[in-house]
This record gives structure tokens, sequence and C-alpha cells, in this order.
């Protein structure tokens, strides 16, 4: 089995990097972060 958190908070997936396979997220996850898209998405990648 895998584990994906569906996030674009960075912290959240720092906090659960040990437990998790991967990172699912949207336009909308994104906008609630109040920072540059492209700035949030990079940090994930």
């Amino acid at each position: 089995m895998k584990f994906f958190i569906d996030t674009a908070n960075v912290s959240e997936i720092r906090e659960m990097a040990w437990l998790i396979d991967g990172v699912t997220t949207n336009p909308s996850l994104v906008a609630r972060e109040k920072r540059p898209f492209e700035q949030v998405i990079a940090e994930i990648c």
C-alpha cells in the first residue's frame, strides 16, 4: 500500500515525509498557501 498526502503545505509534507510515498495537490490547495504558485510547486518538487 502506498500513502499520499493531498496538500500544498510544504511544512506538512516535510513533517510526513518519512511516511508518505508522494504528494497530490491542486490549484485550490496552492492558493490557500498565499504564496506564488510557481514558488510552492518548486518547493514541492
